[in-house]
């Protein structure tokens, strides 16, 4: 079982720094504000416990946050909305993000939740690859988008 691979465990306040370390080395940019808002979120509403942090050889290796979402944009069946997704680059190929989503997948299953859904922007073909092996396919809903002067 993938989960075996990476020790999984819900997100803590104590994993910000590790968490905005692994999106610094994947992003290349410094948004720890946005990750502590993003952890605040997913510590809020903790008893769906859908955030995730993957540790490897006693190192975080890896974050998921993620949310339940109850039928916003018309949808009519409840969906877990996988938000950020990072693996730190040293860890990357050794099953970390297939550890992750295996413990996520395994907890949406307790909650009833059989619907998953994400957002990729263009340019990234490593996860674009990692979600199509892990069953994603291109959902049925197009973003629409329009910068404002």
């Amino acid at each position: 079982m993938a989960r075996d691979t990476a020790e999984v465990r819900s997100l803590a306040a104590s994993d910000a720094d590790d968490i905005a370390r692994i999106d610094r080395r994947v992003t290349g940019r410094e948004r720890r504000a946005y990750i502590e808002a993003r952890l605040e979120e997913a510590l809020m509403d903790a008893a769906l416990r859908l955030s995730l942090v993957a540790r490897l050889e006693g190192t975080a290796a890896g974050f998921l946050m993620a949310s339940a979402d109850y039928g916003d944009f018309g949808r009519a069946e409840p969906a877990a909305i996988i938000d950020t997704v990072g693996v730190d680059p040293n860890f990357a190929r050794r099953g970390v993000g297939r550890a992750m989503l295996s413990q996520f997948f395994f907890n949406l299953g307790a909650l009833g939740i059989e619907r998953v859904e994400t957002v990729v922007g263009p340019g990234n073909p490593d996860l674009f690859g990692f979600l199509d092996a892990a069953g994603f396919r291109p959902g049925e809903r197009l973003a629409f988008v329009k910068r404002l002067p």
